[in-house]
């Protein structure tokens, strides 16, 4: 009884201090693909992926106020390990701030997006290029704002030209820059939807690596987007539109998404063009598609059936402008 007694004077006065410190924790997920991509120009290629994604994340809290920490890591089957995610967040319930390798606030997205190829690279603006997961020549910084329960603020930030771009060989900055981009973006909460806009601004330089001379270049660019996610009976519908202009190139991208969710079943349409300063200026329209079943009746263990169908039109001669893939998905948490 007296052992009793003090347990719950001791919990009450945690309590009443506000200090709660939750263990960390940890989980684990494997994720492995099968694909096989066929273009209109060369042969059909055929590959199999995959990674074992390993999560630890903490959070102290002290009344409203909080300190959190979380780091991922990618161990992929070809035998290379990445970082994920690896940051601090601190705050409390109206304002946060965020520091380390993270990904921002998605203003394009591509729901179900297991499998998507384009016929043509770069052709697709989704107001990312701010959005995060820096490479090694930066880190980013974000704040968050809860105005209330129905309007929030977030400002997203690439401290020391981080990599800005990623997938096309390059490589980007030079830490000259304490801020080299900026990513301000508001959302409303609304019974019927949530609706998000933002815009960024971005100015890194760009080194290609050749051999002996690199060749050096700069981007300036700037962009907006506007997505809308909403409930259509028992399906969940994302609707989104996004426009970039690079100062440099003068290349002007205008890209529009459109993708449902119903149970285990994903369908979505994005339509881009581009408006070149000289040359060709191409338009592409990509469809894509999974399904995803349980495995064995085994808990955490799915296999998902993907396919992607993409198409460009005014591509210049002898490049791609059809490309149809497929991939079979296997998951499992544990």
């Amino acid at each position: 009884m007296k052992k009793s007694i003090l347990y719950t004077a001791i919990v009450t006065g945690l309590l009443s201090a506000g200090a709660i410190h939750a263990a960390p924790s940890f989980d684990a997920n494997f994720e492995l693909n099968t694909d096989a991509i066929d273009k209109a120009v060369g042969d059909t290629t055929y590959d199999q992926n995959g990674r074992v994604e390993l999560n630890a994340y903490s959070k102290h809290t002290s009344g409203e106020n909080f300190f959190a920490g979380k780091g991922s890591v990618l161990l992929t089957t070809d035998g290379t390990a990445v970082v994920d995610d690896a940051f601090i967040q601190l705050g409390n319930n109206t304002w946060d701030l965020q520091l380390g390798r993270f990904e921002g606030i998605n203003l394009f997205p591509l729901a179900k997006d297991t499998l998507i190829v384009h016929a043509i690279d770069g052709g697709v603006y989704e107001a990312n290029k701010v959005r995060g997961r820096v490479g090694d020549n930066g880190g980013q910084i974000a704040f968050h704002y809860k105005a209330s329960e129905m309007l929030k603020f977030e400002v997203d930030t690439l401290y020391g030209d981080g990599q800005a771009d990623k997938g096309d060989g390059k490589s980007y900055g030079d830490k000259t820059t304490a801020i080299a981009g900026i990513r301000p973006s508001v959302t409303f909460v609304t019974d019927a939807a949530t609706i998000s806009a933002g815009f960024e601004s971005v100015k890194y330089d760009t080194t290609d690596g050749a051999t002996p001379t690199p060749t050096t270049g700069k981007v300036d660019l700037t962009g907006y987007a506007v997505t809308a996610n909403f409930d259509m009976g028992a399906a969940n519908v994302n609707l989104a539109a996004a426009h970039s202009k690079d100062d440099i190139s003068d290349k002007k991208t205008t890209s529009f998404v459109a993708n449902m969710v119903y149970g285990n079943f994903g369908l979505g349409v994005i339509a881009s063009s581009v408006d070149n300063k000289a040359g060709s200026d191409p338009s592409l329209l990509t469809t894509y598609v999974a399904y995803t079943v349980p495995v064995l009746d085994i808990e955490n263990a799915t296999v998902t059936f993907a396919g992607s169908y993409s198409t460009a039109d005014d591509v210049a001669a002898g490049d791609n402008d059809k490309v149809t893939a497929a991939r079979v998905r296997f998951n499992y948490g544990f």
